[in-house]
């Protein structure tokens, strides 16, 4: 497993370990890259509302982490892979920055 080097400006990542100390800049277009983890699963290039709705979450705290299902009172247990997915576009994941407001990562 590893991270994502991504960058929203022009809408790709790329695969990397997490030891890596590759380029914190696009080559492309010398942005600066965000490492998320491989939970993140980029959106076709073309897809630009999918980019919009994951560039939002980033910069809302949310780093395709796994929110931890206990937290939520009205989880329904089903087993392992239990966890809220990310939304895809970028009116819905406004709601859910509000909806997991309390769960957003702390240290940006």
């Amino acid at each position: 497993m590893g991270a994502k080097h991504v960058c929203f400006a022009c809408r790709k990542a790329v695969n990397v370990s997490y030891a890596a100390t590759g380029p914190v800049r696009c080559t492309d277009c010398g942005a600066e890259l965000v490492v998320l983890p491989h939970r993140f699963r980029p959106p076709k290039k073309r897809e630009a509302e999918e980019w919009a709705a994951a560039q939002y979450l980033v910069e809302q705290g949310f780093w395709y982490q796994h929110l931890n299902p206990d937290d939520f009172p009205d989880w329904t247990s089903g087993g392992y892979g239990n966890h809220v997915s990310y939304p895809k576009n970028l009116r819905v994941a406004k709601e859910f920055v509000e909806a997991y407001r309390a769960h957003k990562r702390k240290n940006l």
